[in-house]
């Protein structure tokens, strides 16, 4: 599309530029619409060009409302634009294109304000348009020009797709000049917004006084959370319970998927003990798992294998075979695989049944259908759930402190319990749950991230890149605000 950055001002003189009305199938124009497809097909891929033939050329005839115009410099075609009749009041630019050997001339704008000029004089009174998320150009010709966004602004235009506009076009009077006049000395007040502004006041107020007590108040002793927060009881507990979430949490999945699969297994049997399974554990607190796996050797003082219900060949006592840090993973395992399997079990029924089909019809075998086309889709609709399981997990391992294991939660317990600094211990734990957390959540978020790929023109932006892109935003408005306006009309700006 057409490149707007603000040129400077063009020294042809009015007469060098002339706008004309021509048919699509004017060669003039076929040139211009391969280069537009050339830039379409870069920006948003090799199919993107298809726009083009979206419309039939006859929608941008005088007989069905429509038009396309031609810029002339000199006889020859540097920049055109055409509309559509969208409704009975309403004109849908299109195809607003300028060639790349004469960007940044202001011609863009000069096609724009001829085609309002044109679907003003045919009984239009609104513009329509949309243009894509890659063409920043073409979103700030648009708000230069007048037009209203039809979408947020603030938000990432990726996420958006189709960026919409329209322009409310004045009515046409035998006097335009002086209703011109009226209009330019009217005032234009900016819309306030006196509740978003109070709001966001209070919250920084508040903000800025829970910082000033992080500073000033005596009781968090961050001379002593300095003291802690790195040394090497702390570390090692932070690497327990490292250990903890990693194991439970691949030992969790693991079992989940094997339940997903049993609950949409055909068999009665099947679904009947993974649902059996999954309400029992969703529905004893994780704290009372812990313990009683804890207490097993009370209940099963030896465990062995042999025949059921017959002799038994070799066996073991239950305390030397699971340990404490046994327990706590069997509690954490089991209770986190109930979770998992509902997790799981959404993202598989999330893919679309004929696919199944259609691989089945085909004659993939029922493992490589799961393998290679359930579960690469899946993931997409697994990932935001089960990313969340994982940071929830990290934090339910804190339970464990009460089978007396050296994780993070108990260290900190331990060491206020003999100096008695309690506030500034729990921010030590405070800090390294944050941090770990803020880790998994950025892990978590590349992942999607790779996952979207398949489903998404463009994957989303990454921190970085929204970055800048909202620093090149407020360049760009800035340099906008120092720039002085110019005229549309008469081929300058």
């Amino acid at each position: 599309m057409t490149s707007v950055a603000q040129p400077p001002p063009s020294q042809l003189e009015p007469a060098d530029l002339t706008a004309i009305q021509v048919p699509v199938s004017d060669p003039r124009v076929r040139p211009l619409l391969r280069e537009l497809g050339e830039e379409y097909s870069t920006r948003y891929g090799k199919d993107a060009h298809a726009e083009l033939a979206r419309y039939p050329d006859e929608e941008f005839t005088t007989p069905h409302g429509g038009v396309l115009l031609l810029l002339l410099e000199h006889g020859e075609p540097v920049a055109g634009g055409a509309f559509r009749r969208y409704d009975e009041n309403t004109a849908e630019l299109k195809r607003i294109w300028t060639h790349s050997a004469h960007r940044r001339r202001g011609f863009a704008r000069r096609v724009v304000a001829e085609l309002e000029r044109e679907a003003s004089a045919r009984g239009y009174r609104r513009i329509y348009l949309t243009t894509g998320p890659r063409q920043p150009e073409a979103r700030g010709l648009y708000l230069a020009s007048g037009y209203t966004p039809l979408f947020d602004t603030e938000a990432d235009p990726e996420t958006i797709g189709p960026l919409p506009f329209e322009k409310h076009l004045a009515a046409r009077h035998e006097n335009h000049d002086t209703d011109h006049d009226d209009l330019a000395s009217l005032k234009v007040v900016p819309t306030r917004h006196y509740a978003r502004w109070a709001a966001a006041l209070a919250v920084l107020v508040l903000t800025v006084q829970f910082l000033h007590g992080l500073v000033t108040n005596p009781v968090w002793q961050w001379s002593v959370f300095g003291e802690y927060v790195l040394s090497e009881t702390i570390v090692t507990a932070v690497g327990v319970t490292l250990q903890l979430t990693a194991y439970s949490m691949l030992l969790g999945f693991a079992l989940g998927t094997v339940l997903a699969f049993m609950r949409l297994s055909a068999s009665p049997v099947l679904r009947t003990v993974a649902w059996t399974y999954v309400w029992i554990f969703r529905s004893i607190p994780m704290i009372v798992q812990l313990v009683f796996w804890f207490n097993l050797g009370a209940l099963y003082r030896e465990l062995g294998i042999g025949i059921p219900f017959g002799p038994v060949f070799w066996s073991v006592s239950s305390n030397d075979l699971i340990g404490t840090i046994g327990a706590a993973l069997i509690g954490l395992t089991l209770h986190q695989a109930a979770y998992c399997a509902e997790i799981v079990r959404g993202g598989v029924l999330s893919v679309d049944r004929g696919q199944l089909e259609a691989a089945a019809a085909l004659g993939i075998p029922r493992l490589r259908q799961i393998r290679r086309i359930v579960l690469p889709q899946a993931m997409r609709a697994i990932l935001p759930t089960a990313g969340s399981e994982i940071i929830s997990l990290l934090k339910g391992t804190s339970v464990v402190y009460v089978m007396a294991i050296g994780e993070l939660f108990y260290q900190v317990k331990v060491i206020y319990g003999r100096n008695g600094m309690v506030i500034p211990l729990l921010m030590v734990a405070t800090a390294w749950y944050v941090f770990l957390t803020s880790v998994l959540s950025a892990v978590q978020y590349y992942v999607e991230r790779h996952f979207a790929r398949g489903s998404e023109r463009a994957v989303p932006p990454t921190p970085l890149q929204r970055t800048r892109r909202f620093a090149a935003r407020l360049r760009a408005a800035a340099a906008q605000r120092r720039r002085p306006a110019a005229p549309l009309g008469g081929g300058h700006e």
